[in-house]
């Protein structure tokens, strides 16, 4: 494993500006950063708006638009989606249980960039 810096370069500029968290602007940016996940978006949109339903809570919207929210910031640099890439094919050929909790430490602090990214 490389050790590198989970935030992105600075001379790596983002593809696009972080939408807002709405269902609306979160589903164009999914559509553009990668067209098959915009499928599962769809699915997942439908199912929290059941489950809001059924629970009488907004929780489930909350969660959703949360969770594709840090799917887009993952992907707004290049140079963060090559290093996710990188680190999870690298989680997935580990041979010793050391090398594995390297790499999946720095897949956590990179979701950790992106969610905070998030949250503002």
């Amino acid at each position: 494993m490389t050790a590198r810096p989970a935030h992105p370069d600075p001379a790596d500029e983002p593809l696009f500006p972080m939408p807002p968290l709405t269902e609306a602007a979160l589903r164009v940016a999914v559509a553009d950063v990668d067209t098959v996940a915009a499928a599962r978006f769809e699915r997942e949109s439908h199912a929290a708006r059941r489950e809001a339903v059924q629970t009488d809570s907004t929780v489930p919207l909350h969660t959703f638009l949360y969770r594709w929210g840090v799917f887009v910031a993952l992907r707004r640099y290049p140079s963060r989606v090559a290093r996710l890439d990188e680190l999870e094919r690298a989680v997935g050929r580990a041979t010793a249980r050391e090398e594995a909790r390297a790499n999946s430490s720095a897949l956590a602090a990179l979701l950790h960039e992106a969610a905070s990214e998030v949250s503002g």
